[in-house]
Formats: structure tokens, sequence, C-alpha cells
């Protein structure tokens, strides 16, 4: 089996430099699959090469089988609405910038077309729409990797990840696989906003503080539905686990301080 030869020398810059400009040219499902099936001509492990590209196990073997099956036209994304071949890289605007831009407001964040009046604005509460919406202007090259890293606040490598598997797995592959994670983009500031005030009041009140007693009581106030698991998991991001036991005893504190600070109704009796 042919393997590497041990006398090339490789650059980390170079390779950085032609894998950029690759995916500029052929787009970055190709340039992924283009630099699997050469790791598996060399013999690398399937599983290695899985793990060293980011890709998921399942998606390495349809492609390897589809290039069995139908030659070069495996390479090709047939998901990309217009293939570009080798030859024919995608031309870049006359300024060099991407065909649009995007910004994150305090409440939005907002993608403005370089065309007169033409925007496209989300509300930043919607973050799972975020992710969908850039994710997929950077896989029709409308927008730069940069770009999207910066609002969605995430390396440039985890996003060509995220990309990808969105191509493989729909927008299944933007949810939070990890066990126990409670996903913000629920939560708005509205709902937070509920959340504090129903710990607050139930702890003032004497009542529950249990996050099953704040549902309970945030279902039947507001008509709010939310998960006793979601609402441990901000409680305590948001630092309201402590509050509901520090608050009681702080409005206790605060009914036994004098209303009147020169020594009180006493001092102040008429004069004999």
């Amino acid at each position: 089996m042919p393997n590497c030869p041990g006398d090339l020398t490789f650059s980390s810059t170079h390779a950085r430099k032609r894998r950029e400009a690759a995916r500029t040219s052929l787009g970055e499902g190709t340039t992924l699959k283009i630099l699997a099936f050469g790791l598996f001509l060399l013999g690398a492990r399937r599983e290695d090469i899985a793990r060293y590209l980011g890709m998921p196990m399942g998606t390495l073997l349809s492609f390897l089988t589809r290039v069995g099956t139908h030659g070069l036209d495996a390479m090709r994304d047939r998901r990309r609405t217009r293939a570009t071949s080798p030859s024919q890289p995608q031309p870049q605007p006359p300024d060099d910038r991407s065909p649009c831009s995007v910004e994150t407001h305090e409440a939005h964040v907002r993608v403005e077309f370089r065309v007169p009046n033409r925007e496209l604005t989300i509300p930043l509460a919607n973050t799972l729409q975020i992710r969908a919406v850039l994710l997929t202007l950077l896989d029709n090259g409308l927008l730069a990797v940069e770009e999207v890293a910066r609002p969605l606040d995430l390396s440039p490598r985890r996003v060509r990840d995220l990309m990808t598997a969105m191509r493989d797995e729909d927008l299944v592959a933007l949810f939070d696989k990890r066990k126990g994670q409670t996903k913000d983009y629920r939560f708005t500031p509205e709902i937070k906003s509920e959340l504090v005030q129903q710990v607050a009041v139930n702890a003032i009140t004497g009542q529950p503080t249990s996050s099953r007693a704040i549902a309970e009581s945030l279902q039947e106030r507001c008509s709010i539905e939310l998960s006793d698991r979601s609402i441990r998991w901000h409680m305590s991001k948001l630092g309201l686990t402590r509050l509901a036991q520090t608050l009681p005893a702080l409005v206790m504190a605060l009914k036994k301080t004098p209303d009147d600070s020169e020594g009180g109704p006493s001092s102040a009796g008429p004069s004999g």
C-alpha cells in the first residue's frame, strides 16, 4: 500500500494559503472531498481521515462509495445551486469585497446586501435562525468565513465544520448535541425577565423556588411553558439560585432598619 514519502517537506503556511484558495475557487465541500480522497489513496485509515478533516464518518464512507460508482462527479457538491469547475473560479466583486456584509447590533443581526435598500434583519434572540442564514450565505459564497465567525463568536474552523455538517444533516446539525445543555435561543429577553421576577417573588413571599415550582408559577401567571431542566439551567446561568437564598434575608434586614435616623419617635415628643 503506498504511503506518503518521508522526504517530502510540508509548510503549514503554504497549506493554509493553498486551502483558502481552493475553497474560493472550488468551494468548501469539494476541497474537503479532494483532501479526503488524496489521503485515502495514500493509505490513511478512514477513521483518521474523518477525524482529521472534521467529517462525519458516514459522510466519508458515502463519498468514497460514490467515487467508486460515479468517478469525478462525486467530487461536485450536488447541493450547491451552481457547480464550479477548477478551470472556472467564482468571479469576485469588482471591489474585492463580499456581495453582502453582516453587523451585530444591540437587538439584532443585520445582513446588508451591497444593493441600495436591500438588507436582512434578524432578532438577536433568534440564534438558530442567525446561524442558519449566515452559514447558508457562506456556503453560497456571499459571505467570507471571517464575517460569519465574528457574530457567531466561533473560530473560522468551527464555522466551516458547521457549514459542512449543515449540508449533510440539514438544520439538525446546528443543534447543540451536548447532553444536559438547554438551548438559549428559546429564552428571549422577555422570558428571562419574567423568570427573574418570578424567582424574586417566590423568594420574598416564602414560596418554593425550585425549578418545578417556578415552572408552575410561570405557566399559571404568564402562560409560559418551560421545562424544569431549562429553568434550572438558566437559574444557574443567571445566578438566580443564590438570589433565591440571599434575597429573603436582605428584605428582612431592610424591614428592621429604623424609619427615622434621628432617634425615633420618642425624641420628637411635645416638651413639658
